[in-house]
């Protein structure tokens, strides 16, 4: 009895172990001398982390600049936010990048209480082991990205709304549980799957009045959060985030069938088979009637996982990092599926639990080269064009680029030009240009291709000094909107590296300090 009790006692130190190592694995590449800004640099993560700089300088989404997402993320990413704003906006990126392994190593540590909790020591520390190295995971974990937040509050969420069997959650666990959802809706509308899988995991109860709590602190977090900066800009609210979404190009993978094998890559095949074996082992759970009152979690992690998986299959675009967002539930299933083989074979014999135990920790630690593997990116020409701009670019002119990360390196913000849009967001911003003409486009390329797409970036660009072209902007830009930049604009080449260049204005427009980068 004693011995059992100690061993009890030792499983969550395994867990907090586990969120050791993955903090190490998404934090490698940032130990290197080039520090959190040598790795390379995402396009969205750049979005959101000038954002919200921006936002501490006064200039609110929506009104000011097209945002295609709810505010939440900008206002939980404040302290890097602030530090970019008020001190150099390299510093803040790096700040967030570092804050989103935190977030990555209390995910893991949060994936592996909860399943520990509802299906015992061997889920627990599979799952732990699965999300630590699920490599689409350990990649959006190193910015500022939405999936890391959304990540920790939906398993925040879980961990406080499932408790074990025979236990509903007090009425303060319903308000807390529901905060937390307003939390993921208010950073993505597709974070609101979380909130449902919550509902549906608690149906069969009798105490409706948790689900009431929960629903109501739910509304009252999105309004607090969302409202204020919606209210100012009604409209734009709508524009931005409820209908470009609707009516964007289809852009990634666009093939349903591809993006359905992209879910479920070889890269992590063991711990998706043993995701597999928990998804039926919780559909089973779910509808069998002896044990559909206590289903709650495999209720909750099906439901999440499925309505996701739906979500994806549906959408508009869709690329492979977007299964950072499936990582907790697969995660989750995987340690469901991982007790229930262990369990299976122990009751056959003790010494053959012993050997599936050891084989199912095995499976999630497949895709750790995988993640090493990524963690390999640290393109040299990425910290030679930030010194490169440093050394060019004097402080009052303006500086417009297509990769908003590349600016952050070199600390600038995106510039406020007179009359013009802000480019916060270039590819958003030119796709929604060319929706608004009316047209459908089969896809992004096409409407990039498109007069309208192109009319409020080139006369952006007139007014900029400076801009980092990039492979991003050769694909946006028009073949006569190239045509013109190169007329009007002359490459510089950082004698460092020929990969390195920057695009000077023949002429500085009249009054262009007054667009310097806020």
């Amino acid at each position: 009895m004693a011995e059992g009790g100690r061993a009890r006692r030792w499983w969550p130190w395994v867990l907090v172990a586990v969120a050791v190592g993955a903090w190490v694995l998404r934090a490698l590449p940032f130990f290197h001398r080039a520090g959190a800004l040598g790795y390379i640099v995402n396009y969205d993560e750049g979005v959101y982390a000038a954002a919200s700089a921006l936002l501490w300088k006064g200039l609110l989404p929506y009104r000011d600049y097209l945002f295609v997402h709810p505010p939440g993320a900008l206002l939980l990413g404040a302290p890097a936010g602030a530090v970019g704003a008020f001190g150099d906006p390299a510093s803040g990126f790096a700040l967030a990048r570092w804050m989103a392994t935190g977030m990555g190593a209390v995910s893991t540590l949060l994936v592996g209480r909860l399943a520990m909790r509802a299906w015992g020591p061997v889920a627990g520390v599979v799952a732990a082991l699965a999300y630590a190295t699920h490599p689409e995971v350990v990649t959006m974990e190193r910015g500022p990205f939405l999936d890391p937040l959304l990540n920790l509050c939906g398993l925040g969420l879980a961990n406080v709304w499932l408790l074990p069997s025979g236990r509903a959650p007090l009425p303060r666990r319903a308000w807390l549980a529901g905060v937390l959802a307003g939390l993921m809706t208010a950073v993505k509308v597709l974070g609101g799957i979380w909130g449902a899988a919550a509902l549906v995991a608690r149906a069969p109860g009798p105490r409706w009045s948790l689900a009431r709590r929960f629903v109501l602190a739910a509304t009252f977090t999105v309004m607090a959060l969302v409202g204020p900066l919606a209210l100012l800009a009604p409209g734009a609210f709508v524009r931005d985030v409820l209908w470009f979404q609707s009516a964007r190009p289809e852009d990634g993978v666009t093939s349903r069938w591809e993006r359905l094998l992209e879910m479920t890559h070889e890269r992590r095949r063991y711990a998706l088979l043993l995701a597999a074996v928990g998804l039926c082992v919780a559909l089973v759970r779910a509808v069998r009637r002896s044990t559909r009152a206590e289903a709650a979690p495999e209720r909750f992690v099906a439901t999440a996982y499925l309505l996701t998986v739906a979500a994806y299959i549906a959408a508009h675009s869709y690329w492979s990092n977007y299964n950072a967002l499936l990582a907790g539930p697969e995660a989750l299933l995987a340690g469901l599926g991982a007790a229930a083989l262990v369990g299976f074979a122990s009751a056959r014999a003790r010494p053959v639990g012993a050997v599936s135990f050891g084989l199912v920790l095995l499976g999630p630690l497949y895709s750790v080269q995988e993640a090493l593997r990524g963690s390999e990116i640290r393109p040299p020409e990425q910290v030679l064009q930030a010194r490169y701009v440093r050394e060019q670019v004097p402080p009052d002119a303006s500086l417009c680029g297509f990769e908003p990360g590349w600016g952050l390196l070199a600390g600038r913000l995106p510039p406020v030009l007179p009359g013009q849009a802000v480019p916060v967001d270039p590819y958003a911003l030119m796709l929604h240009d060319a929706l608004t003409s009316g047209t459908r486009f089969p896809d992004a390329a096409a409407a990039f291709a498109s007069e309208d797409s192109q009319r409020r970036m080139v006369a952006l660009l007139e007014h900029c000094d400076f801009v980092l072209l990039g492979a991003r902007g050769q694909w946006q830009l028009s073949t006569d909107s190239r045509h013109w930049f190169e007329a009007n604009y002359t490459r510089g080449v950082s004698p460092d590296s020929p990969a390195v260049q920057l695009w000077r204005r023949h002429e500085p427009f009249a009054g262009s300090t007054a667009g310097a980068s806020p």
